[in-house]
């Protein structure tokens, strides 16, 4: 048993271990996510300082670098300073193997800040020339984030080249948050990142209208290909902020439309508008001052609405990463308690099982070893025992369970058992008192012959000395059916048999023969039939046995009638007294046992005539019952069914015998039963056709009769 247990428990074990990995391992890809979403948020400082010092850088060029050096210094400053911490940020940051496409972005992303003091000295130090003048950066190379990872922009050798360089690193830059977002499988972190991104591109285009429209109204008139510039420009803004709409959350909508709805923003969206319709205007008569000073007021909005994003990022990952080591804490500990709840279940019910199956098996010795032999043997001695006393519970008597269920069901065994052998000892005192009555009956049928006997001793031959001698002739022959009665209950054939089919007048006559006062017998209005030599004689010795009970339950003055119909269903007869009669239930008891004889009992000494005629009607499946005479008594009746008869040609049935239904019997009343007669079959309840049960009108059975009617 313990083994069976070990198979599923080290499976549960195996399921448990795997699910324990697959939370540790949920937990450690959330702090994964939190660790990036700390990097990215080290990020969008790089992107916006950038985006200040391309704006800076482009006019400090338009200025021929006579003006905002100062401030071009200053912010050079302070992207080194977010660079050298993107750069820590970038260095702790550990990626598994798996993510090798974030990695190769990061990397790329590291290498074009490096080309940074290249494009300030370039800026710094190269002639100009007038197309470095003329050229905005961004545009041409923006939205170039196709660019697989590791492979260079140009070179950079002239001013023009530095600003463009800007965007392109820009734009790597915010690649590298674009692949952040996919490694992420929660929702709200991924829309999260989604709409930081949109947001960061969004402010990107913003920065370069920012410094297109500064040199425009510097110079109050659109240069070559600068209104085409501008058009693209906001067309990317618009893109960029319908994509933020789509990701973002009700309240980052809400926030982005406050940023929009400030003055400065209102009315950088004015100025745009307006710059963008008047395409042919030589002069726009806008201080450029004052619209760098709103441009920057919105793109500082804009860059509060990113960090509010950014911290999103972070607060949703650090949610879901303490959420995921909830869980696999919680996962973890429930699975080890259930594992070794199980183990602790498991091995407790093995060890009840197996000392209760140990008991079990040692209550079953004991009955098949010492309880159950000495009940037998006590049986066997004699001494009382209730049979339907069972043994005491061995265990688990009270339990609803299997072994529960198999230790009632030994009980139940051991019940039988006993049941059994009481009934065994019963069967053998029956047999005991069977036999004794039998001998009884012999014997006082010996002292009767020897009485008669010695009265006939020396007598003349007289009229008594004939009657004598018929009166011994009649003991012999009652004697010799006590005989046979040993044959039929040992289940052998009696020797005596005839040699043809016999007549059922002959029947009859044998079987008067066999019962003392026969003298009583009212002589037979018999239908002639041929019943076959090999049931003949069974069938006398059943009449026998129904005519001396008949007689014997009747007044010494009342006669017992005999006729015989042949029917359909083969021939009947009648044996109808004039005697106690017996009750309903008596009627019913006896006709059960009658329908279904039974095999010996308890009763076989006190009811050997019923033991002895049920052998013979199972033998040849001949019908017998019992009913009200109609002038009190008994009738029987027997049906012997028509394998027992030989068929007869309607030519050769003698003329003699009186028609059974109106043969008289000297009481003016019909010698059979009436035409529906319907004896019952096999499988079929005894007297289920004919209630109640017949009675003559005005007679009732004698009540107090009861166990005082019994055949033999």
């Amino acid at each position: 048993m313990v083994a069976t247990l070990v198979v599923p428990l080290l499976a549960l074990a195996a399921v448990s271990l795997v699910g324990i990995h697959s939370n540790l391992s949920q937990s450690a890809k959330a702090a994964r996510m939190n660790e990036l979403a700390h990097f990215a948020g080290a990020l969008t400082p790089v992107i916006h300082e950038l985006q200040g010092e391309r704006t800076l850088s482009g006019s400090y060029i338009a200025s021929d670098r006579r003006a905002g050096r100062a401030d071009l210094v200053a912010q050079r400053l302070a992207t080194d300073q977010v660079v050298a911490a993107y750069r820590v940020a970038a260095g702790r940051l550990d990626l598994p193997r798996g993510e090798r496409a974030l990695r190769e972005r990061i990397d790329h992303g590291m290498r074009v800040l490096g080309k940074l003091p290249t494009q300030r000295s370039v800026i710094d130090t190269t002639p100009l020339t007038a197309e470095d003048e003329m050229v905005q950066p961004g545009l041409e190379q923006h939205g170039q984030a196709d660019l697989q990872p590791g492979m260079d922009h140009a070179a950079i050798d002239s001013p023009h080249q530095a600003l463009d360089q800007y965007t392109d690193t820009i734009n790597d830059l915010l690649d590298v948050n674009g692949a952040i977002a996919p490694t992420t499988d929660d929702k709200a972190l991924f829309d999260t990142l989604a709409a930081s991104v949109a947001l960061s591109r969004a402010k990107d285009f913003a920065d370069l209208q920012r410094g297109l429209l500064f040199e425009v109204f510097s110079e109050g008139r659109f240069g070559m290909n600068q209104h085409g510039r501008l058009t693209a420009l906001v067309a990317g803004e618009d893109i960029y902020s319908a994509q933020f709409e789509s990701f973002a959350t009700a309240a980052q909508r809400s926030d982005l439309d406050r940023a929009l709805a400030s003055p400065e923003a209102r009315k950088v969206e004015q100025l745009t508008q307006m710059a963008a319709v008047h395409e042919n205007d030589q002069h726009l008569m806008v201080d450029q001052h004052e619209w760098f000073r709103d441009a920057s007021g919105k793109l500082d909005r804009l860059r509060q609405l990113e960090q509010r994003l950014s911290a999103d990022i972070i607060a949703t990952s650090a949610a879901t990463k303490a959420h995921a080591d909830r869980e696999a804490l919680l996962y973890s500990l429930l699975l080890a308690a259930t594992v070794v709840l199980a183990v602790a279940v498991s091995l407790v019910n093995a060890r009840l099982l197996i000392r209760r199956v140990i008991r079990l098996k040692n209550a079953a010795d004991d009955v098949a070893q010492r309880r159950l032999p000495e009940v037998v043997q006590r049986l066997r001695d004699g001494e009382p025992v209730e049979p339907e006393a069972g043994p005491p519970a061995t265990i688990g008597s009270g339990s609803a369970d299997e072994l529960g269920q198999l230790a009632r069901a030994f009980d139940s065994v051991h019940r039988v058992a006993v049941q059994v052998a009481g009934k065994e000892a019963a069967l053998r005192r029956g047999i005991s008192e069977m036999f004794l009555n039998l001998a009884r009956r012999s014997q006082s049928l010996a002292d009767r012959q020897l009485e008669v006997l010695h009265a006939l001793r020396g007598q003349q031959p007289t009229h008594e000395l004939a009657a004598g001698l018929g009166e011994l002739d009649q003991l012999a022959t009652r004697m010799h059916r006590n005989a046979e009665n040993l044959i039929v209950l040992s289940g052998a054939q009696t020797a005596r048999r005839w040699r043809g089919p016999v007549p059922v007048a002959e029947v009859v006559a044998a079987a008067c023969e066999e019962v003392n006062e026969d003298r009583r017998v009212r002589p037979p209005r018999i239908e002639h039939a041929l019943v076959l030599a090999h049931a003949a004689t069974d069938v006398a010795h059943l009449l026998a046995e129904l005519v001396e009970n008949a007689l014997a339950f009747s007044s010494p003055e009342a006669r017992v009638t005999i006729s015989g119909q042949r029917l359909p269903a083969g021939y009947v007869l009648e044996v109808e007294d004039q005697g106690i009669g017996m009750s309903d239930e008596q009627l019913v008891e006896v006709n059960q046992r009658l329908a279904d004889p039974p095999m010996a009992d308890l009763a076989t000494g006190r009811m050997l005539g019923f033991f002895v005629a049920g052998q013979l009607i199972r033998r040849h499946g001949i019908k017998v019952q019992l009913r009200h005479s109609w002038y009190g008594g008994i009738t029987a009746l027997v049906r012997v069914p028509n394998e027992l008869l030989q068929p007869v040609a309607p030519d050769l049935v003698p003329d003699g015998p009186l028609p059974a239904a109106t043969a008289a019997t000297g009481t003016g009343r019909p010698a059979l039963a009436p035409p529906d007669l319907d004896l019952p079959g096999p499988g079929r309840p005894v007297l289920a056709t004919h209630p109640p049960l017949r009675r003559h009108p005005g007679h009732a059975p004698n009540a107090g009769a009861v166990d005082q009617r019994r055949p033999g």
